[in-house]
């Protein structure tokens, strides 16, 4: 298990101690679900997960709203490296986390899994986080998407406000520069310019993204998530997400890719 003083290594010294404890406790407490036969508590609401009024170590399903998406990762759990992905759902004041684990993290991809979307999780096992109940997938586990919430806008002319959601299709891709600190933390970034047909933008990006720009290809759609508005530009960090796709038919269709 990481130290909290690794924890601060990792994030450059710009996390404090308690900040730190408590990450590393999140990682320690993201322990691989068991794989057990457990009974179903049935249909749960993100509103019982909030309040504690569902069962522990049982199954659950749940019918929301996506929320937001998270680039997947890779966490140690019990000196293995696991990919794992947290779907947020429910809204900005009210919601819960659901962290999709192993072959599931690509689901959020191949489905796709966007933010608005109504989702129908089934068999989730209801377990303790850091920072209360929250939900995790297991062998059984399956992610059915009912309804699309198609948020992201394509006109790049009504962009506004500091965090937002954009379609374009991608015109060029930057190199991916891979640059390594004094701590021993290395990160990956690159940039990117998409167009809406009429105007052009650039996106930079840091972090897990770049992956998945590495593997697009100028003509693509891309759907960026959170993405942070900078004067004449987006920003992608680890709290936004990059779906990249192949068409803009009223929502990006999900293609192979972290």
């Amino acid at each position: 298990m990481a130290s909290a003083e690794q924890i601060i290594d990792e994030h450059f010294g710009m996390v404090g101690k308690e900040s730190a404890e408590k990450i590393a406790k999140e990682r320690s407490d993201a322990q691989m679900p068991r794989q057990q036969d457990s009974k179903s508590q049935g249909s749960i609401t993100v509103g019982q997960i909030i309040d504690g009024k569902v069962r522990v170590e049982m199954l659950a399903d749940l019918e929301e709203v996506v929320y937001r998406v998270y680039n997947r990762k890779e966490i140690r759990i019990n000196g293995e490296e696991v990919v794992i992905r947290v779907i947020v759902l429910g809204s900005q004041g009210e919601n819960a986390r659901a962290i999709l684990f192993k072959e599931k993290a690509d689901i959020a991809n191949s489905l796709p899994i966007e933010r608005g979307d109504r989702l129908l999780l089934k068999d989730f096992l209801v377990k303790r986080g850091y920072n209360g109940l929250e939900l995790a997938s297991m062998d059984r586990s399956t992610v059915s998407r009912i309804s699309s919430g198609n948020t992201g806008i394509n006109d790049f002319g009504m962009i506004q406000g500091r965090e937002i959601d954009l379609v374009g299709r991608i015109v060029s891709i930057g190199p991916v520069k891979h640059s390594i600190f004094s701590i021993g933390r290395d990160n990956d970034s690159c940039s990117f310019e998409i167009t809406d047909g009429a105007r052009k933008l650039r996106v930079s990006v840091v972090g897990n993204a770049v992956q998945d720009i590495a593997q697009a290809h100028p003509g693509d759609c891309v759907k960026v998530e959170f993405g942070q508005v900078r004067e004449n530009d987006i920003y992608v960090n680890e709290g936004s997400r990059i779906l990249v796709g192949e068409t803009l038919n009223g929502r990006t269709m999900g293609r192979s890719g972290p």
